[in-house]
Order: C-alpha cells, then sequence, then structure tokens
C-alpha cells in the first residue's frame, strides 16, 4: 500500500533551485534512506514529506489517515511532567481502557452477592468486551513496551520519576525519540537519529528498527547505521533527486557505475561530435565533399545532445605522507594508569607494531581520549611505562580543534603556521581540502565545524607525520568527506591509533579494535565485524558456561566444544559468503568489461583501425580466460559453502 507520493515536486531558495521535479514514495512497511552533501536538500526534502515545508510546483499525496512521526535534529521535548508520564501519553487510550477495567472489576466486587441478577451480567459483559479490547491493543504489555524503549535508550528506573526539563539537551531529544518509537506511526522519519546516541544505544536502536512494523525514511551520516537498516536510498545531488534500490553500500557501487556508465557515453557521443564536425570543417568548401559535408551537419543537428554526467563528490584530495617511517616497535604500553587524580581503569597492556591501524572503542566515559592524549603525551600517566620505538614522529588531531576560533583568513592563517610557503603552494593544499578560489578569504569565525575541521586536517597533512594519534577525526565531515579521508588514511603507510564513534568508519580503517572497559581492554586481531563476531561468540560461550552444574560437567563440556565447533563453522561459513561475494563482483565487472569491449569493436573506427581492433581482441581474450578462472573459484567456493 502506498503511504505517501512526491510528484514533480520543485523547491528553490531565493531564486535559486534546491532540487527539480522529485519523484518519491514510501509503500508499507519500506525502508528507506535520503543521503547527499551537506546543504544539498535532504533535510528540505524531509520537511516537504513531513508537511512542514511548502514547495514550489508538484503534488504531494498521502493515505488516509496516515499516522505520522517526525524526528528533527532540534527536537526536543521541553516539560516538568516525569518521564513515565511522557512516555504513557501514546497509550492514552489503553490506560482509559484500563480505568473503565478496573471499574467494572471494582462493581463486581462490591455486588459478587448478586450474581445471578440481569445487571451484574450486564457489568460481566462489559468487563470481558473492555478485557478483549484491551488485549488487542497489546495493553497487557504496554508498560514493559515503555521499560524495554527507555532502558534501549539508556535511561534507567531512577530516571523515570524525574521531571523531563532536569536533562541534558541530547537526553530530551533521546525521550523525544523514545516517545515516537512508542507511539507506532505508520510512518516514522528520522533526521540524523544517530546523533546523540553511543554505540551500544545506535546498536539497540538498530535491531528496534529492524522490527518496527512501519515504514521508515531515514537522513543519516552514518553509514554503517544504513547499512544496517535501509534497502532503497534517494540521493539529493546538484539539484536531483535519485532513486536506488539496496542499502548504502549498494548504492555507493550503483552510483559509481552509472556515473561511469554515463560518462562512457557521453565520451563516446563528444568523440563522434569532434568527428563529425572536423569533417565538416575540412569538407564544407570543397565542390567535391561539400554535400556530404552538408549530409554530416545535418546529422550533427539531430544529435540529442547528451550532458557531461557530474558527480556532487567533490570532497578533499587528502594524502598522508612522511619522511622517514618509525621502527617495527612503536608503542610499549604496560600496566598504564590513566585518569587525572584517580585511574578510570585498571592497568592498559597494548603492543602497537609499524603499519597498525588501532580503533579504540568502548563506552562513554571510560577514557577512550584520556587513552590518546596520555599516549600522545599530552597527558601525563598516573603510573605504569610507555616505551616509544625509534624515529617517531607523531601527529595528534582533536575533535575539539574544530571548535577553535581566529579572526584571520583561511589563508593568512595556514600560512603564519608555514611562512616559508609560497601562496600558490598554500593555495594548492587548501584547494585539496575544498578550499578555492575565494574562499579561502573567508574568516574562520565564520566557518562551518565541517570546514574547520578540514582546515586542521590540511595542518595535520603540512606535517608529515608517521605516527597519526586521532580523536574522533570524521566529527563535523559529511559522507563524501569522511569517505576521502578513509582512503587517504587507508593508504598510510605509518601507524595510526584512533577514536571513533563511527563504525563504518572504524570497519573501513581498522586492523585492530581495543575494546576498552574498566579492566584495562581487551585487543581484538580485525575490524570492527570481526570485533562484534568475536563478542558475539564469547557472550554466546560464556552462557552456556553459565547453565552447567556439576552433576552435568562431562555433557556440558562436549555440549560446549559442540556449540564452539558450531561457531567456528557458522564463521567460516560467513568468511567464504564473504569471498563468493567478492568474486560474483569480480564476475560482474569482467562481464561488463568484455561486453564494453564488444561493443567498441562494432564501431566503424575501430574495426578499420587493424592496430586498434587486435589490441582490443587481445584485452577481451585476457578478460575472459580471468572470468573463467573466477568462475572456477566461484564454483569451489559454492561446493565448500554447501
Amino acid at each position: 500500500m502506498i503511504l505517501l507520493q512526491l510528484n514533480d515536486i520543485t523547491k528553490s531558495f531565493d531564486g535559486e533551485d534546491i532540487f527539480n521535479d522529485v519523484d518519491f514514495e514510501v509503500k508499507t512497511g519500506e525502508r528507506i534512506g535520503i543521503v547527499g552533501r551537506n546543504g544539498a536538500g535532504k533535510s528540505t526534502l524531509m520537511k516537504i514529506i513531513a508537511g512542514v515545508e511548502d514547495y514550489d510546483s508538484g503534488h504531494v499525496s498521502k493515505s488516509k489517515n496516515l499516522k505520522l512521526g517526525y524526528l528533527t535534529q532540534q527536537m526536543t521535548l521541553n516539560t516538568n511532567q516525569t518521564v513515565i508520564e511522557e512516555m504513557s501519553k501514546p497509550f492514552e487510550s489503553m490506560k482509559q481502557l484500563e480505568n473503565e477495567m478496573k471499574k467494572e472489576t471494582d462493581w463486581l466486587a462490591q455486588h459478587a452477592n448478586e450474581y445471578d441478577t440481569e445487571e451484574y451480567k450486564t457489568h460481566i459483559d462489559r468487563y470481558e468486551y473492555l478485557s478483549n479490547e484491551f488485549e488487542q491493543q497489546d495493553g497487557y504489555q504496554y508498560e514493559s513496551k515503555i521499560k524495554t524503549v527507555l532502558h534501549g535508550l539508556n535511561f534507567t528506573e531512577s530516571d523515570y520519576n524525574r521531571p523531563i526539563n532536569d536533562f541534558s539537551g541530547g537526553q530530551k531529544t533521546r525521550l523525544s525519540l523514545a516517545q515516537m518509537l512508542l507511539s507506532e506511526p505508520d510512518l516514522l522519519l528520522l533526521d540524523e537519529p544517530t546523533n546523540h546516541l553511543d554505540m551500544e544505544t545506535t546498536q539497540w536502536l538498530e535491531g528496534y528498527l529492524n522490527y518496527f512494523k512501519g515504514a521508515i525514511v531515514i537522513i543519516s551520516h552514518d553509514r554503517y547505521f544504513l547499512d544496517k537498516i535501509v534497502n532503497q536510498i534517494y540521493d539529493v545531488a546538484l539539484g536531483d533527486v535519485q532513486h536506488y534500490v539496496g542499502n548504502y553500500k549498494q548504492f555507493i557501487e550503483q552510483r559509481d557505475k552509472y556515473y561511469e556508465k554515463r560518462m562512457q557515453e557521453y565520451e563516446r557521443q563528444q568523440a563522434e561530435i569532434k568527428r563529425l564536425e572536423t569533417f565538416v570543417e575540412k569538407n564544407i568548401a570543397r565542390a567535391s565533399t561539400t554535400g556530404m559535408a552538408k549530409s554530416r551537419r545535418k546529422m550533427l543537428e539531430k544529435i540529442e545532445r547528451i550532458n557531461k554526467p557530474m558527480i556532487d563528490a567533490k570532497s578533499a584530495n587528502i594524502q598522508f605522507n612522511f619522511d622517514r617511517n618509525t621502527g617495527n616497535d612503536v608503542f610499549h604500553i604496560k600496566n598504564l594508569e590513566i585518569g587525572y587524580e584517580q585511574a578510570i581503569t585498571k592497568g592498559i597492556n597494548i603492543e602497537v607494531s609499524k603499519g597498525d591501524h588501532i580503533a579504540i572503542i568502548g563506552p562513554n566515559g571510560i577514557g577512550k581520549s584520556t587513552l590518546i592524549k596520555t599516549i600522545a603525551g599530552i597527558q601525563p600517566q598516573l603510573a605504569g611505562q610507555i616505551t616509544t620505538g625509534a624515529n617517531l614522529k607523531i601527529g595528534y588531531y582533536d575533535q575539539k580543534q574544530a571548535e577553535f576560533k581566529s579572526n584571520k583568513t583561511i589563508l593568512d592563517y595556514l600560512w603564519d603556521q608555514y611562512p616559508s610557503m609560497n601562496e600558490k603552494d598554500i593555495r594548492a593544499v587548501l584547494g585539496r581540502f575544498l578550499f578555492v578560489q575565494e574562499d579561502v578569504k573567508k574568516i574562520i569565525n565564520d566557518l562551518s565545524g565541517g570546514e574547520k575541521a578540514r582546515l586542521q586536517l590540511a595542518l595535520l597533512m603540512l606535517e608529515r607525520n608517521n605516527v597519526l594519534i586521532l580523536d574522533e577525526p570524521t566529527n563535523h565531515l559529511d559522507i563524501d568527506s569522511k569517505e576521502m579521508l578513509e582512503q587517504a588514511l587507508d593508504h598510510f603507510e605509518g601507524t595510526i591509533l584512533f577514536v571513533s564513534h563511527d563504525r563504518y568508519f572504524i570497519n573501513q580503517l581498522a586492523n585492530k579494535v581495543y575494546d576498552l572497559d574498566h579492566e584495562g581492554g581487551t585487543m581484538y586481531l580485525g575490524n570492527y565485524q570481526y570485533f562484534i563476531e568475536k563478542k558475539e561468540e564469547n557472550a554466546a560461550i560464556q552462557a552456556k558456561k553459565e547453565q552447567e552444574t556439576p552433576t552435568q560437567s562431562e555433557v556440558t563440556t562436549t555440549q560446549n566444544n559442540n556449540y564452539f565447533d558450531q561457531k567456528l563453522q557458522k564463521r567460516e561459513q560467513r568468511q567464504i559468503e564473504r569471498q563468493i561475494e567478492q568474486v560474483e563482483a569480480d564476475i560482474e565487472n569482467y562481464e561488463s568489461k568484455i561486453g564494453e569491449i564488444n561493443e567498441q569493436l562494432t564501431l566503424p573506427d575501430i574495426y578499420s583501425n587493424p592496430e586498434e581492433a587486435s589490441r582490443l581482441a587481445k584485452e577481451k581474450e585476457e578478460s575472459e580466460q580471468k572470468l573463467e578462472q573466477v568462475m572456477s573459484k566461484w564454483t569451489e567456493l559454492q561446493e565448500k559453502l554447501i
């Protein structure tokens, strides 16, 4: 069933188009993500969907009696009512039924000796009717639902009777989200719902939304969150809104393929246009060839020109290099205690080697930032040892650096740090971080958080460090800039220690994950997905152990071994499945390449050029051989999977 439709929607601000002729559709139960660069118009589109923003032209239609919930980035609950009072509001009808049921049970108790009267039977019937209604509406579960959602969003029972105005702004936003989830709308609109959530709470929200009955439309910079929730993407870019089927990862692949295909079509047409124009130019004046030239000029006039495809991925061109690498041993950390006056955790033990990309994760307040500041030498240690290796040149980036103030221009600020560089080189560096032309004359105090973050990253790049210690480096950055930072750091041959809440970023960059806790922490030798799988495996084994009894020890040991074998088998199966996905992608790439070569071989310019035709034929043969190899590998993997 179609819940909502946008047809040919156009929107502009101050005469500048935000987007044109937008079509958007939401059906029952669908999970949709809206993505795009900062300022592209994502929130504007969401507001139009929610009915709180006007549009210039087009039509919006909604199903009758559509129950819609809309959580904005700024939404907070402001009331002196308690948490439990406010969270109970979506269940007013159930509470009313509950009160009426209580009235009936009270009357029946008071008139128990009149059980054989008509009036008593009427009250019995009334109670049964109310009880059935209450049960059909899950009335017996609503208090449990409230507690489940509040607990999932990190509120404890001690918070239930506190006035909402006693909470912080971020907590109030979480309470707004809680109330919206409890109201169970037909269509849930969420604008950056994970902004005030830690990793654990975000994971809980993912699980909750996956079982949510209504349709969901989400704007989010959290790509891991989008991958887990959505199965459709609307990309807002360059005044256009394109629809893709799949999660975020699949959207990126489809978008890039679409762009490449359109670029090939554009370049092919441009080459044909140039060939025809050259022929006309050379032959129009000759009497013997003027007829052919005029014919080709008519062909030129009839060609439906393809506009040059544009991709809204103007992103920072970041590269981190250094002059001399470290030795193999970078940090030897033994029994390290961190904090200000008292140690936050027990002794921390970490070995850091050259080339490690270590993500440091853990709950809020556990001391992740304190740990990396201590390792970087910015904060003194309370106890323990940090032994540094040879040739270390450490660069430190703090998320708070994106909050700095200055009345200088961007150009002058960077130039002051590197006065020996000439203006051309300074501008070249700034251009790689998207500060071009007149942008370099912007006053720093007028910059957004994202712009300040990019400027600080530019300074970090110029330092040419071989060890990077980063605290929330993706904060303030839009998705495209995050991806460019990922690529730059992924290609960095030095050593990285970083703190991040961005699970997608961790998954792409980390080859080790250190989970900091009050006992000191545990190192996991893999990316974030490996860490999750290992935690689940350990939790399952621990749960099995807790079920053991002394008289069942031998049986339980066997069960545990079987269970562990099953988990190991499942993990190996997941690895095979991931290999199959990669091989299938390779098959698709080779098939696509062979198809493109076949198409090129049919072009007159190619088959009339024996040298080029021979080169393409050889390239096709090589691609066919590689395709045969990956097809064989795919068959082998499928047999292993079975």
